[in-house]
């Protein structure tokens, strides 16, 4: 195409990305008709900025690209629409997005204006898994005694204080009494509740080995454990109290006296505090080996919804890792612990039914408008 030489037309050879003002000059910027010529490749985008002077703004691809993988292309902000021409192509190569919350206490929505303000929303409770709430290990000879020193105690089957029981002050809170599920003890009342017992004596040196578990019955410890004889509710007030208890569940020499020994688990009625007892036997007994109390807890679980025109591809494994989210579909993802940090990187690509392939942006991003019906080039069509 061979361009007049008119006083009032401006012609700019382009060969870089920039303000094609600024590569037009002062004086020349000024005439009413632009016209930018394309002489290379160019990598990034071609900004156009408003200037009443002008009547006519054209670029002339020439053959070459204008390709932005950052954004768009062409940012037209004149009043003046830009005619493009030419057969090179004017594409967003921009197909990724990322969006990342590093606090590990968050929650609620984040919203991603990359993606078309799609969302990543974080529920604290939507989701719960089983958790180890207590998981108490220790060496032979290292618990803590069941002391004879016995608190008065109020236990839920007869709603009266009694004296008569060892009791383990290493459980004794209602701290714990949250862990094993309240006063119902929702946590202990499963068959994957455990505990063992192991050199529980230790002036007699001799092992005294005793495993108990949930109602259901299962194995604990490497060994089969036993299944509590009474397992029972009681209410009173506004509260149901559960009361557990394992019959003759360790047995040995007592410091030569044979001796068998029962263990009980339930809530104080008065103070609200868990009480692992015993009823008889010595307050010498400073030998609980094992303690696993398992039980929901609070989880996070990730929605995030697409609200793309198109589908998109979830990597990074924090939470999603190679999940396809359709057009205005949600991919759920739960997490195990309360971490509610993440770090996604969503992934676009194919072509409309013109050919024309997706982007994240615009070909032109700007307040004026292009005009494309002479140019033979491909464009980029926006995913939005």
């Amino acid at each position: 195409m061979s361009i007049p030489l008119v006083s009032n037309l401006g012609f700019t050879e382009v060969s870089s990305s920039g303000t094609l003002n600024d590569k037009a000059g002062t004086a020349k910027s000024k005439l009413p008709v632009q016209f930018f010529k394309l002489t290379d490749n160019v990598s990034g985008n071609l900004t156009m900025t408003n200037d009443s002077a002008h009547k006519k703004i054209i670029i002339d691809t020439n053959g070459n690209t204008i390709l932005n993988s950052s954004g768009s292309p062409i940012t037209n902000n004149s009043s003046i629409d830009v005619e493009l021409i030419g057969s090179g192509n004017v594409q967003s190569t921009l197909k990724t997005f990322t969006s990342a919350v590093a606090s590990t206490s968050n929650t609620g929505t984040t919203t991603i204006s990359e993606a078309d303000n799609s969302t990543v929303a974080v529920a604290d409770d939507a989701h719960t898994f089983d958790a180890a709430l207590i998981d108490d290990n220790r060496s032979s000879h290292s618990g803590t005694a069941f002391g004879d020193a016995r608190p008065q105690i109020r236990i839920p089957t007869t709603n009266t204080l009694e004296s008569n029981y060892f009791i383990s002050s290493h459980y004794y809170t209602t701290a714990n009494t949250t862990l094993v599920g309240g006063t119902a003890m929702t946590n202990l009342n499963r068959s994957d509740f455990g505990m063992s017992f192991t050199h529980a004596f230790a002036e007699d040196g001799t092992p005294i080995s005793g495993r108990i578990c949930g109602p259901g019955g299962s194995t604990f410890d490497g060994g089969s454990a036993t299944a509590p004889t009474t397992n029972s509710t009681h209410t009173i007030g506004s509260d149901t109290y559960r009361f557990m208890y394992w019959n003759n569940v360790i047995s040995g020499v007592n410091n030569g006296n044979a001796g068998t020994f029962d263990l009980y688990i339930f809530v104080d009625v008065d103070t609200g505090k868990l009480c692992f007892a015993m009823n008889e036997g010595r307050g010498a007994f400073n030998q609980i080996k094992n303690v696993d109390v398992v039980g929901p807890t609070a989880g996070r679980r990730f929605t995030f919804t697409n609200n793309l025109a198109i589908s998109c591809v979830l990597s990074g494994a924090d939470p999603y890792d190679g999940v396809t989210v359709g057009a205005g579909a949600t991919a759920v993802a739960n997490r195990d612990s309360t971490d509610g940090s993440f770090s996604i990187t969503g992934t676009i690509s194919g072509s409309d039914g013109s050919s024309q392939p997706y982007a994240l942006k615009d070909v032109n991003d700007g307040t004026g408008d292009i005009v494309v019906s002479s140019h033979t080039g491909t464009r980029s069509v926006s995913a939005f």
